[in-house]
């Protein structure tokens, strides 16, 4: 019996690679415009309009409690859409989509803590959409 395989959507946050679980509509987009929203989380930065639907910008260094000094030159995200909304991570750089036969648990980790292994052993952790959702509060 073979092993079913999970397809994932790579991308960077500095040097550090990341994998985001296909979904329908995930794409790589770029944006110059974000609307900001007073008097919201820190992990949210903004909304932008794209493709008929707003995107509500996810500081994925935020939320990963990443602590990088570079600024991003041109923005770009990642999107996905959950429960009829439509969200877009805040990367560095695409990548490529990977299939993986096995994923792991880091048992010292309470969020994101599922991950893979690449050819050259490191570790790929995946940014599970319930986990994303749990960690940002529209609504502080």
């Amino acid at each position: 019996m073979t092993a079913r395989s999970e397809k994932f959507i790579l991308f960077y946050i500095g040097d550090e690679q990341y994998a985001l679980p296909v979904l329908i509509g995930n794409q790589f987009i770029e944006f110059e415009n974000m609307t900001l929203i007073p008097k919201i989380s820190q992990k949210i930065k903004g909304l932008i309009y794209h493709n008929g639907n707003i995107v509500t910008i996810i500081d994925t260094k935020e939320l990963l409690n990443i602590k990088i000094l570079q600024k991003n030159k041109q923005l770009m995200c990642l999107t996905f859409e959950a429960d009829g909304y439509y969200y877009g991570l805040l990367v560095d750089q695409g990548g490529e989509t990977l299939a993986v036969n096995k994923t792991f648990n880091d048992r010292h980790k309470k969020v994101f803590s599922k991950y893979f292994r690449t050819k050259d052993k490191k570790k790929v952790y995946i940014l599970d959409i319930d986990d994303i959702l749990s960690q940002i509060n529209i609504y502080d």
